[in-house]
């Protein structure tokens, strides 16, 4: 009887673990998002890139730029476009 109940407590346990994991694909899109600035001017250090490959947006009107991260974290930011 010890057996049973312990196994199922093992069970429950694992299920409600389960149930909390995130969804992968959820933290695949997030590391992905582009993050837009609203700001009159674009500061890329207030910006932490999930992963390298993020985009950041500069406001149209201010330094409308568009950036990309190479690397995890504020200071991985390269610009690679900005209109006239």
């Amino acid at each position: 009887m010890r057996k049973l109940i312990v196994g199922l407590a093992v069970m429950v346990a694992v299920g409600v673990g389960a149930a909390r994991a995130a969804d992968p694909d959820t933290v695949t899109r997030e590391g992905w998002r582009v993050q837009v600035d609203t700001n009159a001017s674009t500061s890329v250090t207030l910006y932490t890139a999930g992963k390298a490959g993020s985009l950041l947006s500069g406001k149209v009107g201010g330094t409308n730029a568009v950036w990309v991260a190479v690397a995890a974290g504020t200071n991985g930011w390269v610009k690679i476009a900005q209109a006239p």
